[in-house]
C-alpha cells in the first residue's frame, strides 16, 4: 500500500504579546504542562519550548510597544551581524557606556568586516533604524533637546542561556551632567529615560556622533575608544609578566548541574579539559610557592529559602530541583573535585563575594591578586570580576578556561570588556607556562 504523505501543518503566527503572555502563565504555574499551553493556543509542543526557552526576552517587552503587535518577527538579513552588534551593545550600555548611532553604524561595519560582508553590507541610516526597533530600541523624548534617550532592555538580545543582567550600580540619576569640550555640540544637561525593569540607562546624540560617557574624567571627557571587536592573539593584549606567587587560583561553579545545563559541543570540551589541566598544573605548583586554591559552588538548602521569585534565573533552577546542597548535582565533576588544601567557597548568588567569606580569607592571606576561571562567563566571571574590582584586587582571567555558551558573547568580553577595565586576559599555555617557571 502507498504510504500515505503527511500533511504539512500550517504555522500560526502569534504576536510577541501572545509569547509574552505564555511564559507569565508558566512562571505563575510552574506546574502548567507544555502540552497544555499548546492545547489552549492551538500551537505545537515544540513551539510553546521554544518560547519558553526565551522567556527572559518574551517578559521584557513593552506590552504597548508595535513590536509587542506584530504576529511575525521576520529574520535579519545578516543574522551574523545583527547579533554581535546586538551583544555589543547590550555590554556596552551595562556597564553604563552611552551608544550614538553612529557609533552603532561603525560597530557593524568593523563585524561585516570581519565577517567578510563588507561590500553586501552598508549600515545605513535605515537598517539602524530597524536593528533598533528589532530589538526594542525606543527614541523617547528628551525635554527638548535635540538629542534622544535610547531604552533597550537586554533581554530582547537574541542571544542563549541567561541573559545578562546589568551591576546594581548602573542605575543613574535622571539627569546627566555632560563636562564642557569642544566635541560636544550639544547642552550639557540631557535627560535620560530609566527602564524600569533593569535600571538601564543610555544616551545616543542625534546632533554629534560623540560618545557621552558616564563617569568620564574631565580630562579626557570621550573617554577611552572600544578595541575593534575581532578575535586576536591573546599575547597582544596583556602584560609580559603575570604575577603568580601569593596568588589566588579561584575555579567558579565547575559542578555537574551547572556543566549539565550546557548543550554538549567541542567548545564544552575543551573548556572542560583545559580547566582540569590547569587545576592539576596549580596544585603541582602548590608544593613549590605559595600559591591558594578555592573552589566556589552554588548551592541551595532544601526548599530553596535563598530563592526570591524574583529571581527569575534562581527561580528557573528552582523549578528543575538543579544544585541543592548535598546533592550529587551540586557536587564538583571529575577532575575538578577539591583536595585536600583547597578552600571550597559556598556561595547563594552568582558573584563570588556577595555574602561569602571569600574576601575575609584572601586578607587574612594578604592575597591581592586572583586569576579566574570557570562557567558561564556573562555570569559568574563577569560579576565575580566586577566585585573584585571594587576590592582593589589585581585580576587575572584564564580565557580557555571560561565558557560561555555564545562565542561572541565570549569574544566581546575577552577582547573589549575585561581589557577597558583593566582585568588581565591570559591564555592557557600562557599561565600553565607560568606556573612551571615557578
Amino acid at each position: 500500500m502507498p504510504q500515505e504523505q503527511k500533511q504539512k501543518k500550517k504555522r500560526v503566527p502569534i504576536t510577541a504579546l501572545t509569547k509574552q503572555e505564555i511564559c507569565i502563565k508558566k512562571r505563575e504555574n510552574m506546574k502548567l504542562r507544555d502540552e497544555d499551553l499548546a492545547k489552549e493556543y492551538g500551537l505545537d509542543r515544540s513551539t510553546i519550548t521554544k518560547i519558553l526557552k526565551q522567556r527572559d526576552k518574551w517578559l521584557a517587552i513593552d506590552p504597548n510597544s508595535n513590536y509587542a503587535k506584530q504576529k511575525t518577527q521576520k529574520s535579519p538579513k545578516f543574522p551574523q551581524i545583527e547579533e554581535a552588534l546586538a551583544t555589543w551593545l547590550t555590554m556596552t550600555i551595562s556597564q553604563g557606556n552611552a551608544v550614538s548611532d553612529g557609533q552603532l553604524q561603525e560597530k557593524a561595519l568593523e563585524y561585516a568586516q570581519m565577517y567578510g560582508l563588507r561590500n553586501e553590507f552598508q549600515a545605513s541610516n535605515g537598517w539602524i533604524s530597524k536593528f533598533k526597533n528589532r530589538h526594542q530600541v525606543r527614541n523617547g523624548d528628551s525635554s527638548g533637546a535635540p538629542d534622544v534617550s535610547l531604552q533597550i532592555t537586554p533581554q530582547s538580545v537574541p542571544i542563549t542561556g541567561t541573559v545578562l543582567s546589568p551591576p546594581e550600580h548602573s542605575n543613574f540619576s535622571s539627569t546627566v551632567s555632560l563636562p564642557p569640550t569642544s566635541n560636544y555640540t550639544t547642552p550639557q544637561s540631557i535627560t535620560s529615560t530609566t527602564n524600569r525593569t533593569n535600571g538601564t540607562n543610555a544616551l545616543i546624540g542625534s546632533a554629534s556622533n560623540s560618545p557621552y560617557i558616564f563617569g568620564a574624567s574631565t580630562s579626557n571627557s570621550m573617554g577611552p575608544h572600544y578595541i575593534p571587536s575581532r578575535i586576536y592573539p591573546v599575547s597582544t593584549t596583556i602584560a609580559p609578566h603575570i604575577p603568580l606567587e601569593n596568588a589566588a587560583f579561584i575555579f567558579c561553579d565547575y559542578q555537574n548541574d551547572v556543566i549539565g545545563m550546557f548543550q554538549t559541543s567541542n567548545t564544552l570540551n575543551q573548556f572542560l579539559t583545559r580547566s582540569k589541566q590547569l587545576f592539576t598544573a596549580v596544585h603541582q605548583a602548590q608544593q613549590k610557592k605559595n600559591i591558594s586554591c578555592f573552589s566556589v559552588g552554588l548551592y541551595f538548602r532544601p526548599g530553596y529559602p535563598e530563592v526570591s521569585p524574583n529571581n527569575r534565573h534562581f527561580e528557573n533552577l528552582k523549578s528543575l530541583g538543579r544544585l541543592v546542597d548535598g546533592t550529587k548535582g551540586a557536587e564538583f565533576i571529575d577532575g575538578m573535585v577539591p583536595r585536600d588544601n583547597d578552600i571550597v567557597i559556598q556561595k547563594r548568588r552568582t558573584d563570588a563575594f556577595y555574602n561569602t567569606d571569600l574576601q575575609m580569607i584572601l586578607e587574612s592571606r594578604n592575597i591581592h591578586h586572583i586569576i579566574l576561571s570557570g562557567s558561564a562567563t556573562r555570569d559568574v566571571i563577569l560579576s565575580t570580576t566586577r566585585s573584585a574590582a571594587d576590592r582593589d584586587m589585581s585580576i587575572t582571567v584564564v580565557r580557555d578556561c571560561c565558557f560561555d555558551e555564545n562565542d561572541m558573547v565570549q569574544n566581546v568580553l575577552m577582547d573589549e570588556i575585561f581589557p577597558k577595565q583593566g582585568v588581565m586576559v591570559v591564555s592557557f599555555e600562557e599561565i600553565v607556562n607560568g606556573l612551571r617557571s615557578i
